[in-house]
């Protein structure tokens, strides 16, 4: 009976509505939709150029892998552990020779990194471009002689299905070498 007289009270009475869930919040549900769309376009901010993101190295077949017998795909995530006398592996291009890294679907990026090999003081003349979400096109975002560390390229946000580094005129010390050992592609903020 109590909860008769309840269920009445509540249908006939003049409460207040209660506030929505997300009255207090600093953006609207659609918002949040358009912001988890991004995320995805953007790869969830996370190195698209990665192994396990299904990033692929099509040039597979014509670059060098340094040191074998180990991973040294400059996709993998594993850098720093390297069985005893040998050189930390990574791949090679001659000159005229390109790395080409093809994501698993064209991502919105604007962020390259690439850790060149820094072994000694050699620097490396190349370009690096975004291969477009057409897969044909390629944009130049950088052109000139890069040190041996951790370069890091940006750029305006665009969506790129790859990346490409070519070897224009090989590295200072044996004029032909061109030898990179990660390369990352993300949005960054």
């Amino acid at each position: 009976m109590k909860l008769l007289l309840l269920f009445f009270l509540l249908e006939y009475s003049d409460f207040a509505p209660l506030p929505a869930a997300d009255d207090n919040a600093k953006c609207s549900q659609n918002d949040l939709y358009i912001l988890s769309k991004a995320s995805i376009i953007r790869g969830n901010y996370n190195d698209v150029a990665s192994q396990f993101n299904g990033a692929l190295l099509s040039s597979a077949r014509t670059t060098t892998f340094w040191t074998q017998g180990i991973n040294n795909l400059p996709l993998r995530n594993l850098l720093y552990y390297y069985p005893p006398n040998l050189l930390q592996g990574h791949a090679v291009a001659y000159i005229g020779q390109s790395i080409i890294v093809e994501f698993y679907q064209a991502y919105k990026i604007n962020t390259v990194k690439f850790w060149m090999l820094d072994i000694d003081d050699r620097q490396t003349d190349m370009k690096v471009f975004v291969i477009a979400a057409d897969r044909k096109t390629e944009k130049v975002i950088y052109d000139g002689i890069v040190p041996p560390n951790v370069n890091v390229v940006k750029f305006s946000d665009q969506l790129v299905s790859g990346v490409k580094f070519f070897n224009r005129g090989g590295d200072s010390k044996y004029h032909k070498f061109m030898s990179i050992i990660k390369i990352q592609a993300l949005y960054a903020f």
